[in-house]
């Protein structure tokens, strides 16, 4: 007879259940690996703030913490001014001559700053150093950010090449060729700006970069576009695939992933009739349709997929004050988001054999430097180099360990998922209770039931649980209980950090039947997740 137990990790009162959901975590089926794919962010900023006290602060925690592997940003190879902020590095000038001259000085203090916290840099070669500028041949894409892009080729397309060449020997020569192997190269952002009649100026410009970067190291990672509207992307991989390349004369272009954005909702539909919330589901039909759509190029088979661009809402620089519903960038909205969409990723991985092989949160520190609290953008950290909800969410899921194990679910009730992970000497289960439609302000409580199939025979097993809601490692909940103080001169940030810095409720222990099984219900609240961790005594 199975021994049943009931787990109360939380104490909560009134018990409000909704109908029977259970897991069944069979721990000795293991199923894949864990890739990590989702520990990447990035920002248009990033060569700014990540130089400064609170940027430096973020790499060193994402270190320490294991919450990202991979960091991405534009302007790498202009600069602009972009709200008070400058964007970038010129690297490219010219002698008098018209003779270039390369400075990257920044380049290379920005990148060893990630790489001396174990990060690796996701390298876009864009936009145009103005000297490069083809004015002759331009068109521009403005969007609701008041974001204005030249999208043109270079006016020079040996001295194109040439600076990716430069640049690239560069980055072996600084860091050596086995670390710069283990980066990303991309060119251009968003090129689905493009016009029509410009997008063979944009293949020939891939085509020119795919053969500048590898011809200094063949063994280098280069893909793209980072595109985001699906018409854009089939005649793309059609020309890598069986159009003429530029450079070589010979059909197909080499890629090595493809890369493509996806967010929730865009600032246009914001606060307009019908009322829209961002849905997991948006992410998920993009992904199969993409899997589909490779279908069509066979040759393009086990290419690897890098989302890098995500979020609940693109709009950089809107602000609650804005957009009252931005609100969830703040929230554990979107920490929730998070581990409800990586599931389904994982999910995807495994019923398509279509895995993600990168999912790029697209946010860093600006939050802090204005050193003001939950100003709403889509910021890693807010004022006070305090981590916001979404930091969080990445420290946990740094928790989870390198072996995926088979869970079976019994009712398909989208609201709860669970993630179940080990090691050779862990067990570490995360799970949410989430859905996106629900108001930020809904309460309630329900259970699951959560069966572990497979242990030891009779054991005594340990489970440790950080719990993520209203009450517990929430800085947005706890600067709210604060009185929703508007900036960090003037108050005590010790109840925020303690907030930031993951902590462990009560340890339960629990025996193992002699079938090598326990099952518990787990009291969960709605708008809420929690992380265990079960090992042997």
């Amino acid at each position: 007879m199975n021994k049943k137990i009931t787990l109360l990790i939380l104490i909560i009162s009134p018990w409000i259940f909704a109908q029977d959901n259970s897991f069944e975590v069979k721990v000795d089926q293991v199923i894949g690996k864990n890739t990590e794919f989702w520990k990447a962010a990035g920002s248009d900023h990033l060569f700014y703030h990540s130089l400064k006290p609170s940027g430096q602060f973020l790499l060193k925690r994402m270190g320490e913490k294991g919450s990202h592997r991979y960091l991405r940003s534009h302007h790498t190879f202009n600069q602009d001014l972009k709200h008070g902020v400058i964007r970038g590095q010129n690297v490219y000038s010219e002698d008098k001559d018209g003779n270039p001259v390369y400075d990257f000085s920044n380049l290379n203090k920005v990148f060893q700053s990630y790489v001396e916290n174990g990060i690796k840099p996701i390298v876009e070669y864009d936009y145009l150093p103005e000297l490069l500028i083809n004015y002759g041949n331009q068109s521009s894409k403005g969007n609701d950010e008041g974001m204005t892009i030249i999208n043109t080729g270079p006016n020079d397309w040996g001295k194109w090449s040439d600076l990716m060449k430069a640049t690239t020997q560069n980055f072996i020569d600084q860091f050596g060729s086995e670390e710069v192997r283990s980066w990303f190269f991309e060119v251009w952002n968003e090129p689905d700006g493009w016009p029509e009649e410009q997008l063979e100026v944009f293949y020939k410009m891939y085509d020119v970069f795919v053969d500048a970067v590898t011809s200094v190291d063949s063994e280098l990672r280069v893909g793209g576009p980072a595109c985001y509207h699906e018409y854009f992307l089939k005649p793309f991989l059609n020309h890598v695939v069986n159009g003429t390349n530029y450079v070589t004369g010979k059909i197909g272009t080499r890629i090595d992933f493809i890369s493509y954005h996806v967010y929730g909702l865009s600032g246009k539909w914001l606060n307009q009739a019908p009322h829209i919330q961002p849905q997991v589901q948006r992410f998920t039909l993009s992904v199969l349709w993409l899997q589909r759509l490779l279908k069509l190029f066979p040759s393009l088979k086990g290419t690897a997929f890098h989302l890098n661009e995500w979020g609940m809402s693109s709009n950089y620089y809107r602000t609650v004050k804005d957009y009252p519903d931005l609100t969830y960038r703040n929230s554990i909205s979107s920490p929730l988001f998070l581990f409800k969409l990586v599931n389904s990723l994982f999910e995807i991985e495994d019923n398509y054999n279509f895995p993600t092989s990168l999912l790029l949160y697209w946010g860093f520190s600006w939050e802090a430097d204005e050193d003001e609290f939950f100003v709403g953008k889509r910021e890693l950290l807010t004022a006070g180099n305090i981590p916001k909800p979404i930091q969080t969410g990445f420290e946990m899921m740094a928790l989870l360990k390198e072996n995926r194990i088979k869970v079976i679910k019994a009712k398909k009730d989208s609201r709860f998922g669970l993630i179940a992970t080990k090691s050779e000497n862990e067990i570490v289960l995360l799970t949410y209770n989430y859905e996106e439609s629900e108001s930020e302000k809904i309460s309630g409580n329900d259970k699951i039931k959560i069966e572990l199939n497979g242990l030891k025979k009779s054991a005594s097993y340990q489970i440790k649980t950080i719990v993520l809601d209203k009450e517990n490692n929430n800085t947005f909940q706890k600067w709210i209980e604060m009185g929703s103080p508007k900036n960090s001169k003037s108050i005590d940030l010790s109840p925020l950090k303690k907030a930031g810095n993951l902590t462990f409720n009560k340890i339960v222990n629990l025996e193992s039947d002699n079938k090598g099984q326990i099952s518990f219900d787990l009291p969960i609240q709605r708008r809420s997740a929690q992380l265990m961790i079960i090992k042997l005594n």
